[in-house]
């Protein structure tokens, strides 16, 4: 495992021995400058230059912005701290505001087994009055690594993982307590587990070099608090967490990596 604490807390590779399954577009991580721009200006500021691929969280806000919000909030833009670190286990805190301003003190611990990365994370109120938020995680997966293969929901097939990069682009929804989503591929399989059940709604995004992202080639589970492709979906659904001072929420997605059950080429 690779991270970048300097460019958001960005987990950079997940190496099992073959190769990174996480996708990235080639451009190296660096020392983030925080941002004030919202709305529009803040995806768009995003996509061209913050996102390198990868694995990053969303916080304090998942998914696309009101005109008041960052695209998948500060988290992603700031500098995070390392606190602790050994060659199997990395510990990085950062803070910033609430969506309705306060202190958010936010730890991410990263722990990697031969065939697992646990990520947890902790939001705490260290601030005055009931603050609230929306959590999310992004990891981008290689396209190109697990095609051909296909998307897989709580055991239930979702969608085809292309041969090649054909420019589509586009999401699906999916909601569930505790649950496990996997992509497929024809060597490797790579499902992400919702450990503590406090991230039951499933957005799965992908873009193969679709014209509004033509470097982007990838496709993502996104596990976050609230349904919805951002705050504001949120925020209509009264989905949005809450937290008094002193008051803290945890989220643990696990990242395991099998061998597939499907095979290259037909058996005979």
């Amino acid at each position: 495992m690779t991270i970048a604490p300097a460019h958001g807390c960005l987990i950079e590779q997940i190496d099992p021995g073959d190769g990174n399954i996480l996708w990235t577009d080639g451009r190296r991580p660096r020392l983030l400058e925080p941002s004030g721009l919202v709305g529009e200006e803040s995806a768009r500021q995003f996509d061209d230059d913050v996102l390198v691929g990868g694995w990053f969280p969303m916080f304090p806000n998942a998914g696309i912005p009101t005109p008041n919000t960052q695209q998948h909030g500060w988290a992603p833009r700031v500098r995070w701290t390392v606190v602790d670190r050994t060659p199997t286990r990395v510990v990085c805190v950062a803070k910033g505001p609430f969506l309705d301003g306060g202190v958010a003190e936010v730890m991410r611990t990263l722990d990697l087994e031969p065939d697992a990365l646990t990520v947890s994370s902790t939001v705490r109120n260290a601030g005055d009055g009931v603050r609230s938020f929306t959590w999310g995680e992004h990891p981008c997966f290689s396209r190109d690594r697990f095609a051909p293969g296909h998307a897989v929901f709580a055991g239930e097939w979702m969608a085809a993982v292309p041969g090649q990069a054909n420019g589509a682009a586009g999401h699906n929804s999916r909601s569930g307590p505790k649950a496990t989503a996997s992509v497929v591929g024809p060597w490797q399989t790579v499902s992400l587990i919702d450990e503590a059940g406090t991230l039951p709604h499933w957005l799965y995004w992908y873009n193969y070099a679709a014209a509004e992202l033509p470097r982007a080639d990838t496709l993502a589970w996104e596990p976050s608090t609230a349904a919805g492709l951002g705050v504001a979906d949120a925020m209509d659904a009264d989905e949005v967490e809450r937290l008094g001072p002193g008051e803290t929420f945890q989220a643990t997605l696990r990242c395991e990596w099998t061998l597939s059950t499907i095979l290259p080429a037909q058996v005979r």
